[in-house]
């Protein structure tokens, strides 16, 4: 059977990521923003999807730089070149397809990032099945509800997991089967055992290039509500690729017969920025990703320098340790030439105090998408600009529109982003309560964001809408005045939320975490008073903590500072 799947896989790349690409702060005419009626289009017309799937296209690159290395984990140091990867890949995958488990039906993967997550990934893929990765951090009952709402066959663990994930779906009517990476405590089947057993067979891989529907289930961070499935077709995989590899967006060099390109696996594959960008994406095109399983500032330091890492992913407070952090010296960054920063706005101060830090010319690129609509806006490559989370990417459609009148906005008029492309969900899973809310009858996703644009066609994310503070009628954005707070040399973190007023409504308090012990409430309250107009300032006041409450892709959980406000008050 593999055999006579071999063809789909050994052709030569797609054209879209054989094409040059420009050198980060090339030169270019300026941006424009193109409309037809309402609707603010991508200045790239839109690509032909590729024609093959997630797994076959990994296959295809794994194929052709198999004496590079793939993946290595920066704690461990194992090591797992391309041509490993195929195989144990296309054992897990024929390992499954023998046990009955394929197209259309579901893995779970309960893993922190290692190369043994991106192994179960690609040969689940490589059987048909659709995978659902889970956070790894789950209680018991949060795998109970992602497990009967997924309907998973077969979850995969940790062995450290391994109690946590047998709780969560002892009570299940129809439990998953449990393989767990390594030994179990109750001689359950061991994933390492499976794919390094040379008697497994590989997969057929024909059942994952013809599969047409959802490809991967992810679950939202719950930031706004109890966690959605957010089912992602191959469809929409199929557009948005060559979208974000677009030579005049994607970042990495090429990878040639002596050199690849070395990127950081820290952002968590549970998450679609982890697992879409920085694992499948990189392993695309032959690159080393280096994983780590957690941060930790020893190792997530000497991993850059040991491993000399050219593209850093990272979110917002990452970018605030490397720039603020006594441990970090400008050589740790030597050899970094791109910053992409996403998940949530950083600051733009904080942005330029890295490329300051650096030895050598940082590119800054900032990206936005979603789990429902994965990547749609990018940072191009001849034009940074800190501050904006890009232009939109090829296919991409956008509006601005005006929460109240519903009606669209013109360029610098903060309003909610509407984004309709080919890369959307369809629905939430489960959920057409959730559907109808968010998605319109004619395809357009409200993502719950303010924003708005400039004529070039960059947008720039102000804040979530349900986090605006309204302040006698004016809307005040937390994340403004969070960065104007960062700017403040003692000032470690800040979180700003809206605390009730009888006058005003509502007004702006700040939590924030000191670098310099000797801060006080007067100090920030009179360094802002002279930089914002009255309606922003502090007038809920200061409260020093030890930390901020985040989610694990580093966004603010404002609404924990705000049932923090309301115990305090």
């Amino acid at each position: 059977m593999f055999r006579s799947s071999l063809h789909i896989w050994r052709r030569r790349l797609p054209c879209w990521l054989a094409t040059g690409r420009l050198t980060p702060g090339t030169t270019k005419a300026a941006h424009t923003l193109r409309r037809e009626g309402d609707d603010l289009l991508s200045e790239w017309e839109t690509p032909t999807p590729v024609q093959h799937n997630l797994g076959p296209l990994v296959l295809q690159s794994a194929s052709r730089w198999s004496h590079h290395t793939a993946l290595e984990c920066g704690v461990t140091g194992e090591k797992v070149t391309y041509a490993s990867l195929q195989d144990s890949a296309l054992r897990w995958g024929g390992a499954l397809q023998r046990a009955g488990v394929g197209r259309g039906q579901v893995v779970a993967l309960m893993m922190l990032n290692s190369p043994n997550f991106a192994i179960a990934f690609l040969g689940s893929k490589l059987s048909g099945a659709i995978v659902s990765p889970m956070n790894p951090t789950f209680t018991p009952g949060e795998v109970s509800r992602q497990i009967s709402d997924s309907g998973a066959k077969v979850l995969v663990v940790d062995s450290i997991l391994e109690s946590v994930a047998a709780a969560g779906i002892a009570d299940l009517q129809t439990p998953p089967q449990l393989y767990v990476v390594g030994n179990s405590k109750d001689a359950r089947p061991d994933f390492l055992q499976i794919i390094r057993d040379t008697n497994t067979p590989f997969a057929d891989v024909t059942h994952a290039e013809e599969e047409e529907g959802t490809s991967v289930l992810m679950y939202s961070s719950g930031t706004s509500g109890p966690p959605k499935g957010a089912p992602i077709s191959s469809t929409a995989l199929r557009a948005n690729l060559p979208a974000v590899f677009h030579p005049e967006v994607f970042p990495y060099a090429p990878t040639t017969a002596e050199t690849q390109e070395t990127v950081m696996g820290l952002m968590p594959f549970f998450h679609a920025y982890g697992v879409y960008v920085v694992l499948c994406m990189s392993m695309m095109v032959g690159a080393k990703v280096v994983t780590l399983p957690q941060f930790l500032p020893d190792v997530f330091i000497a991993t850059i320098t040991k491993h000399k890492i050219g593209v850093l992913h990272l979110v917002p407070p990452l970018l605030q340790f490397l720039v603020g952090h006594p441990l970090v010296t400008p050589a740790h960054l030597a050899s970094v030439r791109l910053a992409m920063c996403t998940s949530a706005p950083c600051s733009p101060h904080t942005a330029h105090a890295l490329k300051e830090k650096a030895p050598n010319p940082v590119f800054f690129q900032e990206a936005y998408g979603m789990t429902e609509t994965m990547p749609t806006h990018y940072t191009p490559l001849d034009q940074e600009k800190i501050g904006s989370c890009g232009t939109l990417l090829a296919g991409v459609k956008a509006r601005v529109m005006d929460p109240t009148s519903g009606l669209p906005l013109p360029s610098d008029q903060p309003g909610e982003l509407w984004i309709k492309s080919s890369g959307i969900i369809t629905g939430y899973h489960n959920n057409l309560e959730a559907t109808q809310e968010t998605i319109t009858q004619d395809g357009w996703l409200k993502t719950g964001d303010v924003a708005k644009y400039d004529d070039e066609g960059f947008f720039y994310i102000v804040d979530r809408i349900k986090e605006l503070i309204k302040v006698k009628g004016h809307q005040v954005s937390p994340a403004e005045l969070e960065d104007e707070l960062l700017q403040h040399q003692g000032v470690a973190e800040a979180g700003v939320v809206g605390v009730s007023d009888t006058r005003a409504g509502e007004v702006p308090r700040a939590y924030v975490v000191k670098k310099d012990p000797n801060l006080t409430e007067e100090d920030l309250v009179t360094f802002l008073a002279g930089r914002l107009a009255p309606h922003k300032h502090l007038a809920g006041g200061v409260h020093f903590i030890d930390q901020l409450p985040k989610n694990v892709t580093g966004k603010i959980l404002r609404r924990e500072l705000k049932n923090l406000a309301a115990v305090s008050d």
